[in-house]
C-alpha cells in the first residue's frame, strides 16, 4: 500500500511507514504508529506514564519489524533546541533501555557509522530522517515549533556535509507531525521565526482571524535553502492531530500522549 512518496511495510502485526528513498538505498527504519493491526498500543516514551518494561517491549517489536537490534538504538534528550549530537559507534545503545542516558542536550542526531541507529520521539512534531547517496552518514531530527525556528534541520544538513556528505546528495524525510489543518499558533511563534520563513508562502497562515503553521512546509523550505533537491524531500500526508487511529498527538491527548518514532540506520 503506498501513501504518496512512502510506502506501508507490514512485518507481522506491526506497520511502519517507509520513505521511498529507503529502499533503493539499502536503509533500515521509517515512522511507528501508535499500535499494531490488533489494537496493542505501541508506546516508545520512556519519561511518560507507561511501565518501562512495556516500552522497551514496544521499542524492541518495532526494531524488529524494521531489521535493527535494539542494541543499537540512539535516542536524543529533546529538549526543543537546536544542538546537534554526532554520534559514533561508542554511543550505540544510549537512550535505548534508559532515557538518562540519551544524548544529553541535543534535538538532533548525526552519524557516519553503520553501528548504529538514530531515532527521534514524537506526538505532533515532525522527525526528519536524512541520509546521502551514498549511504555514507545519516541524522534523525527532531524539529518542533522551536527547533525549527531555530535552524535545527539547517545545522543538521551542515554536519552531514561536515562528514563528507554535501546538500546535493541528500534525501529527506518529513515525518508525520500536526498539520496546518489544525495547528493553531499564537503571534509569538510567528514571531520567534527568522522573518524570511515567516513570510514565506504556506509556512503560515491566517484563517477566521487565527494564526495557522505549517511545519513540514518550514521545515522543507530549510531544507531547500540548504541546497537540497527539491525531488529529493518528501513530506508524509498524514496529520497526527486528525489522524488518531494512527499516531499520538500532544495537542489532541496532552500529557497522557504517548510517542512514535522515526528511526534511521545505514547499517548493511
Amino acid at each position: 500500500m503506498t501513501a504518496g512518496p512512502f510506502r506501508w511495510k507490514r512485518s507481522g502485526a506491526v506497520s511502519i511507514l517507509v520513505p521511498d528513498f529507503f529502499v533503493p538505498l539499502g536503509l533500515a527504519g521509517g515512522f511507528t504508529t501508535r499500535a499494531d493491526g490488533e489494537g496493542r498500543e505501541l508506546d516508545l516514551d520512556l519519561r511518560g506514564p507507561t511501565p518501562p518494561a512495556a516500552i522497551i517491549e514496544n521499542r524492541q517489536t518495532v526494531l524488529a519489524a524494521m531489521g535493527i537490534p535494539i542494541q543499537t538504538l540512539v535516542l536524543a534528550e529533546q529538549v526543543h533546541r537546536a544542538k546537534v549530537a554526532i554520534v559514533t559507534q561508542r554511543d550505540a545503545g544510549r537512550g535505548a533501555h534508559d532515557s538518562a542516558d540519551a544524548i544529553s542536550g541535543a534535538d538532533a542526531l548525526v552519524s557516519a557509522s553503520r553501528e548504529v541507529a538514530l531515532a527521534g520521539l514524537s506526538a505532533d512534531c515532525p522527525i526528519v530522517l536524512i541520509a546521502d547517496e551514498k549511504r555514507t552518514s545519516a541524522a534523525a531530527v527532531h524539529s518542533g515549533w522551536r527547533g525549527t525556528a531555530a535552524g535545527v534541520a539547517a545545522r543538521s544538513v551542515e554536519a552531514l556535509s561536515d562528514l563528507g556528505a554535501p546538500p546535493e546528495s541528500l534525501f529527506a524525510a518529513i515525518g508525520p507531525a500536526i498539520g496546518a489543518c489544525c495547528y493553531q499558533v499564537g503571534g509569538e511563534v510567528r514571531k520567534a521565526f527568522p522573518p524570511a520563513l515567516a513570510a514565506a508562502e504556506g509556512v503560515f497562515d491566517e484563517r477566521d482571524g487565527a494564526l495557522y503553521l505549517d511545519l513540514q512546509e518550514a521545515i522543507r523550505r530549510q531544507l531547500l535553502d540548504c541546497g537540497l533537491i527539491p525531488a529529493r524531500i518528501s513530506a508524509a500526508p498524514q496529520c497526527t492531530h486528525c489522524e488518531s487511529g494512527l499516531f499520538y498527538s500532544y495537542r489532541r491527548e496532552g500529557a497522557a500522549a504517548g510517542r512514535c518514532a522515526g528511526v534511521i540506520s545505514i547499517r548493511e
